[in-house]
């Protein structure tokens, strides 16, 4: 069985409708008379807006209406990730130019507890933290860290 009914939908029907009617009104320009060339455009024109109205304003319209009716999204899933790709990244932060004060020191607290939670690298995790603390000794995260630091002891 044919999957062709998933295929059609309203914005294909409108595309070739007027995909159509360009064309056959083209033909016509060159087989009866030159006015249809005129309706060609026209139709041409039509086309266009309906594929402009229908991806960029109906389209998403229609799909904002639908999740708050339904209590959906059609936002798509964040990438699955692996610890190392998280290391990876977390680490990018740290070592990149321009990245702001308080990504970084997120990061970081993100970071030294990846590895001592999942690495079981206290000794890492305590590099992390004192690398991107001496760039920001005075950043006010530093004290809620410590007080959880303290409290975990």
């Amino acid at each position: 069985m044919s999957d062709i009914g998933s295929a059609v939908t309203p914005g294909a029907i409108g595309r070739f409708a007027f995909g159509a009617a360009t064309l056959a009104a083209a033909v016509l320009g060159f087989a009866v008379d030159a006015r249809w060339f005129a309706a060609s455009g026209a139709f041409g024109g039509i086309w266009w807006a309906w594929d402009l109205l229908g991806q960029n304003v109906i389209g998403p319209a229609g799909r904002l209406f639908t999740a708050a009716i339904t209590g959906t999204s059609d936002i798509e899933d964040a990438p699955d990730l692996t610890v190392d790709d998280t290391i990876r990244l977390l680490e990018d932060h740290l070592s990149a130019d321009g990245v702001p004060r308080h990504v970084q020191i997120q990061s970081a607290l993100r970071l030294a507890e990846i590895y001592r939670l999942n690495r079981k690298d206290e000794a890492k995790a305590a590099e992390v933290i004192a690398r991107v603390k001496a760039k920001w000794p005075d950043a006010p995260e530093w004290a809620l860290f410590e007080r959880e630091r303290d409290a975990a002891k």
